[in-house]
């Protein structure tokens, strides 16, 4: 009832204030205040205040000044707002690509890294597989009888298969390490392959003065037949039954079987008498000649140039002979030898 009834006289007061101003301004249009009357209640005495009229001017203003001062500020906020909000995006934005960025340049430094390790895993087995070629190439070169090369010590070129072990990352020093190692070996690979190069001509160029040797050093059978029925040296002759020199080897093969020169040479003498008969003597270099006794037949003529393993001859049992055999005589500068060093 109390709050009712202050609603009511603070009404009364606000028409008693109309009133008096109406009447004010009828009376006084030169007054320059405002009169408040305040009546809180029945019982209680009526309370007065004077107002400067510039009062409410001033403070409508203030409330005005108030007013666009706080639209600026709330106006300026939400555009700090906003920009903040699109430098927040462009921050998040920038850093997305920065994150990016940064992992494909990462992915790109392992890729590299993982490619510089095959390099160099490439490097190594690419050396030891040149000094394997080396060692062939020694091989090769003793067969021929020329030097041996100085072979380098390989690394050890990892073998594919299970691997294991634990994982961690490599570092940027050790991956440089790796590189300088593999530069190195790079530059040790590019003169070994200069060196193989030199060194290969060199092995072939004696490869073939070896194979030119052997096509002109008497060392294969004359006969397929490795039956030898007389040796080299003295022995009993087989018709006087008296010691006598044999300067040969006697081959016993059948009838027409193909007797082969022993070397390229050329064929210096074809002729038949009672002792040797059909024979041929063929000569080679270095003062060797092969000769062929009791031929059935003979098939090259004086002059005839031949090589290793051609079929000069047939076996027979032409001249002083006891059956069919082939008698194989080697000359050193006319000089009768042991053919056995002359046979493989």
């Amino acid at each position: 009832m109390r709050i009712a009834t202050n609603i009511i006289v603070f009404h009364r007061i606000m028409l008693i204030c109309a009133k008096t101003e109406g009447a004010d301004m009828k009376l006084k249009m030169g007054s320059k205040r405002y009169t408040l009357v305040i009546i809180p209640d029945a019982n209680s005495s009526v309370r007065r205040f004077e107002v400067p009229k510039l009062i409410p001017y001033i403070a409508g203003a203030g409330l005005m000044t108030l007013v666009s001062i706080t639209l600026v500020l709330y106006v300026g906020h939400a555009r700090n707002a906003s920009v903040a909000n699109k430098l927040q995006t462009q921050i998040v934005s920038r850093d997305a690509e920065y994150t990016s960025t940064v992992q494909e340049k990462n992915q790109t430094i392992e890729q590299l890294q993982n490619q510089v390790i095959q390099l160099s895993q490439q490097t190594a087995e690419m050396k030891a597989k040149i000094d394997d070629i080396r060692k062939q190439e020694d091989e090769i070169r003793t067969i021929t009888g020329s030097g041996q090369v100085k072979i380098s010590s390989a690394d050890v070129a990892p073998a594919a298969g299970a691997m294991g072990g634990s994982s961690t990352q490599a570092s940027n020093g050790e991956v440089q390490v790796l590189v300088e190692q593999t530069k190195s070996q790079l530059s040790d690979l590019d003169k070994s392959v200069d060196e193989l190069k030199d060194s290969i001509a060199d092995t072939k160029e004696k490869a073939i003065e070896a194979q030119q040797k052997l096509r002109i050093t008497p060392n294969i059978w004359p006969v397929d037949s490795r039956t030898i029925t007389s040796g080299f040296g003295l022995r009993q002759d087989p018709f006087t039954m008296r010691p006598s020199f044999h300067s040969g080897y006697d081959i016993s093969a059948p009838r027409d079987t193909p007797v082969h020169v022993t070397a390229d040479g050329v064929v210096t003498t074809t002729g038949s008498d009672s002792s040797h008969g059909n024979n041929i003597v063929v000569t080679h270099s270095k003062g060797l000649q092969t000769w062929y006794m009791h031929l059935n037949k003979m098939l090259v003529q004086k002059g005839d140039r031949v090589e290793k393993g051609q079929v000069i001859g047939l076996v027979g049992t032409t001249g002083r002979s006891t059956g069919y055999h082939l008698h194989y005589e080697v000359l050193k500068n006319g000089v009768s030898s042991d053919p056995k060093p002359y046979l493989p």
